[in-house]
């Protein structure tokens, strides 16, 4: 899933995501394609964040790409 398609379904809202693919463009990475595992409630995405393994992460939907 795009992360334009991840911020209309889920509007201002922190969410556990999966790297699916990314690419590499000046030495940044920039995630192309995740699976959204689950919203995460504000009070608890620092928590969820620090238990993140592989290719998991939290990002919050008001962000405008993923880099």
């Amino acid at each position: 899933m795009k992360w334009s398609e991840v911020r209309e379904l889920f509007p201002n809202q922190f969410v556990l995501v999966e790297e699916l693919a990314s690419h590499i463009e000046e030495n940044r990475l920039f995630v192309d394609d995740v699976a959204v595992v689950r919203t995460v409630p504000d009070e608890e995405a620092t928590k969820a964040l620090m238990e993140c393994k592989d290719k998991l992460f939290v990002y919050h939907t008001v962000n405008d790409s993923v880099y």
